[in-house]
């Protein structure tokens, strides 16, 4: 019988993993750099399990991703997930159990922040983390912004706002109006580096972020999901201007396997892929025939994004 853990039980659930002192990860007192982010996406969590018994190894990734996050000296002190936190169709059953396998992070210390995909549903994420209606900057959008030393992170709200039937189609990426103007003026006043980060490609549905972005220079790149891969590219403006872009890997749905880490500095800022596999459409263990010569090519793989 599978136990959800929810609001106080849920922090009772933390602090008994702190207790424990998180066995085999050092404990929790390990040290937290402010420097470093975690950073997952397409979580594909399925709080459904017994009607969907085909698809709980998105839950069993995404354990090994937690793990391997806590692994990490030091340890992260944000963690960054950039949407489809939920399996399909953003059920609060799926929330419920994305909060609890990501319990581990917040117990050692870990602030969690969220954007959300074409997968998850606003009302029921809101129903599950009630404070980013308060805390946004734009009413009606899950926006957010993460602080580092060096850089901070930008992470906009791409769902499409028609309302969805359970088991009806997903939301297409869109950037509303109210957004894009907030977005335009953040930019234009701040003077530390950013990177703007969304679950949607800049250039997808009706994002169509290019323009602002590319003609910002406090945006140093851009982060999003949604493709399941890991993907480091360019956008050009002119010759002396370019915009570094990075998609990130699932956690465990299909596609590149694994999570990345953003460490900032003075002059630039590096993401790496720790990358634990790759499957298609049919899991892990289907036998994709380039998954070896793909798990080799992406082996120690960065992206380095200049800050000047």
């Amino acid at each position: 019988m599978k136990t959800i853990v929810t609001g106080s039980r849920r922090h009772f659930i933390g602090g008994l993993v702190a207790t424990m002192g998180l066995a085999g990860y050092g404990g929790g007192n390990a040290a937290l750099d402010d420097s470093l982010v975690a950073l997952i996406s397409d979580l594909h969590v399925n709080g459904l399990g017994d009607e969907f018994p085909n698809h709980r190894h998105e839950e069993r990734c995404l354990r090994k991703a937690v793990e391997g996050i806590l692994a990490l000296r030091p340890r992260p002190a944000q963690v960054v997930c950039l949407g489809d936190i939920a399996y399909f169709w953003g059920q609060p059953q799926d929330y419920r159990l994305a909060t609890e396998i990501l319990a581990p992070l917040e117990a050692v210390g870990m602030k969690i922040t969220f954007a959300l995909g074409n997968h998850d549903r606003r009302d029921n994420f809101l129903a599950q983390w009630p404070d980013y209606a308060k805390t946004s900057p734009v009413p009606g959008r899950i926006v957010s912004r993460v602080a580092t030393p060096h850089a901070d992170l930008i992470l906009l709200d791409t769902v499409n706002a028609q309302p969805v039937a359970f088991k009806g189609k997903t939301f297409p990426g869109e950037v509303n109006k109210a957004q894009r103007e907030w977005l335009e003026a953040e930019l234009a006043r701040t003077t530390k580096p950013v990177f703007v980060c969304a679950h949607h490609g800049m250039k997808e549905d009706a994002v169509k972020l290019n323009k602002i972005l590319l003609s910002a220079k406090a945006c140093k790149g851009y982060i999003h999901g949604h493709w399941h891969r890991w993907q480091p590219q360019f956008e050009f403006v002119k010759l002396n201007r370019l915009l570094s872009t990075v998609c990130l890997p699932s956690t465990g749905h299909w596609g590149d396997i694994g999570f990345t880490t953003l460490r900032a500095f003075p002059n630039k800022a590096v993401i790496a892929l720790h990358q634990t596999d790759f499957f298609g459409i049919n899991g892990p263990g289907d036998g994709h025939p380039n998954r070896d010569f793909i798990l080799q090519d992406r082996a120690g793989a960065v992206m380095t994004f200049s800050l000047a």
